[in-house]
C-alpha cells in the first residue's frame, strides 16, 4: 500500500493506493499529532510519501515510529506537481502516491535532521533573530536622532546602548530611552543564548570540537553546520555536502556553449551565510596564517573575474 500525503498547515490531505495501483481511500486529517496518531495507527505498514516543508520533520518522525517507511520528496525536484495548471491538495496527494509507487528516486528523497536537532537548531536561529532586531532598533536609533541635530558616538553594539543614554539629550531621550533599554534587554540576552549555545555543543554535540579547531570558525558555526547536516551517513562524498549547501557551480552546458556560472544559493541560506563570513575571516589581511588560508590567497591571486569570491567559496567549502 502506498500513501500520499499533501501537508497543510490545518488539514493534511491523503490518497491511497492498493497494490495494483488503484485509488481505494481518499481523505484528509487534522495536522497535528493527535491526527496522525488517529489515522496511521491502525494501517498496516505502508510507504507513505510527501512533501519537504514546515510539518514534515516531525510527521515523518512520528510515521516511522508507527512502523511507516516514509519518503520526504524535494520539493524542487517536482515541477510536475508544483507547476501544474491542475493543482489541487487531492490531486497533489495522488501524483505524491503514484511517483512514490513508480519509482521513490523520482522524489529526490531527502533526509532530515531529527526533531531534538530542529529543537537545538531553533535556539540559534532565536539568537539570530535577536541580533537581528536589535541591529535594527540601534540603526533606527542612529537615524531618528540626526534630523534633531544630534550625532550617536561611535561604538559597538554591545555597549551602544550604555554610551547613547549617557550623552542623549533630554528631548530626543524620552522618546528613546525605552528603545534603548530594550536594546539592553536584547544584548544581556544574546549573551545568554551564546552561553547555551556553547555548552549544547560541549554536552550533546561533541562533534563540533574538530571544527572548531579551525582558526576563524567558532560555537555558533560549528553547531549549525553539525545540526544541518544530520547524520553524516546522508552524505556518500565529502564534496557532496558543498553540493548540499549551494556551493556547486550552476551549469547550463549546450554544445560548444559551457559557460562559468555562480554557486546554486540551495540550501540552508543561514548556515552558507555563516561559512562565508568564516572564510572571509581566514582570508582577510593580517589574519592568522595556515594552510587553509595560503590555498584560499593563492586562488585568488588568479586573477580574472571574481577570483575573490571563487576563492571565498573554495575555502568554506572546504
Amino acid at each position: 500500500m502506498t500513501i500520499g500525503i499533501d501537508l497543510g498547515d490545518v488539514w493534511s490531505h491523503y490518497c491511497t493506493l492498493n497494490e495494483n495501483g488503484v485509488v481505494v481511500d481518499r481523505g484528509r486529517f487534522r495536522t497535528s499529532p493527535k491526527g496522525v496518531e488517529k489515522w496511521f495507527t491502525d494501517l498496516p505498514p505502508a510507504r507513505v510519501a510527501m512533501e519537504a516543508g514546515t510539518h514534515s520533520i516531525w510527521i515523518s518522525e512520528q510515521l516511522q515510529e508507527l512502523g511507516h517507511e516514509v519518503i520526504v520528496a524535494n520539493v524542487r525536484e517536482l515541477r510536475a506537481i508544483s507547476h501544474s495548471d491542475r493543482k489541487s491538495d487531492q490531486v497533489d496527494a495522488e501524483k505524491l502516491a503514484r511517483f512514490a509507487r513508480l519509482d521513490p528516486k523520482i522524489l529526490r528523497p531527502i533526509a532530515h535532521r531529527t526533531v531534538r536537532q530542529q529543537e537545538a537548531l531553533t535556539l540559534i536561529r532565536a539568537r539570530d533573530l535577536i541580533v537581528r532586531l536589535r541591529t535594527a532598533a540601534v540603526n533606527a536609533v542612529r537615524g531618528l536622532t540626526t534630523p534633531c541635530g544630534h550625532r550617536m558616538p561611535a561604538s559597538s553594539t554591545r555597549c551602544f546602548a550604555k554610551r547613547s543614554l549617557a550623552v542623549m539629550p533630554p528631548g530626543p531621550a524620552q522618546a528613546l530611552g525605552p528603545v534603548l533599554e530594550q536594546i539592553a534587554e536584547m544584548t544581556i540576552k544574546i549573551k545568554q543564548y551564546d552561553r547555551q549555545i556553547q555548552q549544547l555543543a560541549q554536552t550533546e554535540y561533541p562533534e563540533t570540537q574538530a571544527l572548531l579547531k579551525v582558526h576563524g570558525v567558532g560555537h555558533i558555526t560549528a553547531l549549525t553546520y553539525v545540526l544541518t547536516l544530520g547524520s553524516k551517513q546522508r552524505f556518500q562524498r565529502s564534496r557532496d555536502v558543498g553540493c548540499y549547501l549551494g556551493l556547486r557551480p550552476r551549469r547550463s552546458q549546450s554544445g560548444d556553449r559551457d559557460p562559468q556560472l555562480g554557486i546554486t544559493k540551495v540550501g540552508n541560506v543561514y548556515l552558507r551565510s555563516l561559512l562565508i563570513e568564516c572564510a572571509n575571516h581566514i582570508l582577510r589581511p593580517h589574519s592568522r596564517d595556515s594552510a587553509l588560508r595560503q590555498w584560499g590567497l593563492h586562488l585568488a591571486s588568479r586573477g580574472g573575474k571574481l577570483a575573490k569570491n571563487k576563492a571565498v567559496v573554495a575555502v568554506h567549502v572546504n
